[in-house]
């Protein structure tokens, strides 16, 4: 349930955004998040995916020779990483983690007239970021557990910073299926000669996880 701030500039022009989780899902198309851990002894492999397709229209009666102007947002983020056990045992789990979160952003300005599209303005933009942290995952119970994951990473290889925090409380209906629910905070900020992308990502996440 995420919203969306920042700033977005591209070709000397610049745009704020600060939509809350009602704006975007009043223009959303398709959202979808997945989340996959595996676990081997100490090691783990870990992959996040979130994606996010919003757009807008609207007539334009001030603007000449345009009826209307369409305007979307496609946002897709992969986070593969590995991880290792400093401390394991029955109930506790710390890991170290390492790897990688990939952007791409793709945005499209489409303006009509009488029907036909008259003009078109579109930037995509693709960032790799190095990306170290760490998880923690606690039992309470033998039914409620909770599960924090925090890292940072940029370093200029993509951006100059991009991190994240990230904590839930999950109840498990049974050994393979579990409900959680929890908050997530993801920002990254990039900048170059012509372009800047810092944005903030963060709302309520609620989730099914099943164990196989």
């Amino acid at each position: 349930m995420t919203g969306v701030n920042g700033t977005i500039s591209a070709q000397g022009r610049s745009a704020n955004v600060d939509a809350s989780f009602g704006d975007v899902l009043d223009h959303l198309n398709m959202v979808g998040m997945v989340y996959f851990d595996a676990r081997f002894g100490r090691w783990r492999g870990l992959l996040d995916n979130l994606y996010v397709d919003v757009s807008n229209a609207r007539a334009t009666p001030r603007i000449p020779l345009v009826d209307s102007v369409r305007v979307a947002t496609r946002l897709w983020m992969v986070n593969p990483e590995g991880a290792y056990a400093i401390v394991q045992n029955e109930d506790r789990e710390f890991d170290v983690t390492v790897g990688a979160r990939i952007w791409n952003l793709n945005n499209s300005v489409n303006l009509f007239r009488g029907g036909f599209q008259v003009d078109r303005g579109a930037g995509r933009r693709t960032l790799a970021d190095p990306i170290i942290g760490a998880r923690y995952y606690t039992s309470l119970t033998p039914k409620i557990f909770v599960l924090g994951k925090a890292d940072i990473g940029g370093f200029d290889a993509g951006a100059s910073i991009d991190w994240q925090l990230w904590g839930q409380v999950g109840y498990k209906l049974k050994d393979s299926i579990a409900l959680s629910g929890g908050y997530r905070y993801i920002a990254v900020d990039n900048e170059t000669r012509d372009a800047a992308y810092d944005v903030h990502l963060n709302g309520f996440v609620l989730g099914l996880g099943i164990r196989f």
